[in-house]
């Protein structure tokens, strides 16, 4: 039985410095974002090719590998062509190892689906099919935008899962909204985000411990039949 036990705790992972926490998110002074049908653009530009400027709020308390990220911290953040793929170098952060990568983006459900012209306040809608922006009717001519995003974050040899959506509010209507973005305009607006990182046990080591909680179940069984 104590051989079983030994046995499953060497199976059980030991806490190691991989990243954990929260991060918030919001464009650097003067910023924001800009959004088409098919594309996002994140302002100011970063001080990498292909990227805009980021900071991080007041709300960030992130452990990792190389140390802690906290509030004031710069960083760039990855232009995008919508449904492109896995984004790596997605958000970087000035002074640190973290490279989160972007898995991808949710796809809401609505009340509306692409009816923005016909939603009330509180409804939803997207402004074309299988858009990943939700935009929500907020009453006297505001919207709420929304995109939630999900990826991964490779730390000190372990994978680390984060997911969180970035937000804002426009002050025209959902209708107005997919209007423009139908006849190949843009919306402009400052942005935020709020994003959990946390670590999700893999397949392959819950097997592992089931395997271990198997073999204490024996152990036990056959030292009862010897009693």
């Amino acid at each position: 039985m104590a051989l079983g036990a030994a046995l499953l705790f060497t199976l059980i992972p030991t806490a190691s410095a991989t990243a954990i926490g929260t991060l918030d998110e919001a464009n650097c002074a003067g910023g924001g974002v800009t959004v088409t049908a098919t594309t996002i653009t994140w302002l100011p530009v970063g001080t990498v090719g292909g990227t805009g400027c980021i900071d991080t709020g007041i709300g960030t308390a992130l452990t990792y590998s190389g140390g802690t990220l906290g509030v004031g911290v710069q960083g760039n953040i990855a232009n995008l062509v919508l449904n492109e793929g896995i984004v790596n170098d997605f958000m970087t952060f000035s002074g640190t190892t973290l490279d989160f990568v972007l898995d991808g983006f949710t796809t809401p459900t609505t009340t509306n689906g692409t009816d923005c012209a016909g939603t009330t306040t509180g409804q939803t809608c997207v402004a074309t099919a299988g858009s990943q922006f939700i935009l929500t009717n907020l009453g006297s001519g505001d919207t709420g935008v929304s995109l939630t995003a999900f990826g991964t974050i490779l730390d000190d040899g372990t994978t680390t899962n984060w997911s969180g959506s970035f937000t804002t509010q426009v002050t025209t209507t959902p209708g107005t909204i997919q209007t423009v973005i139908l006849n190949g305009g843009s919306v402009e607006s400052t942005q935020s985000a709020q994003f959990l990182v946390a670590t999700v046990p893999e397949p392959a080591s819950l097997g592992m411990i089931g395997a271990g909680l198997i073999g204490l179940a024996f152990a036990a069984k056959k030292r009862k039949a010897r009693s």
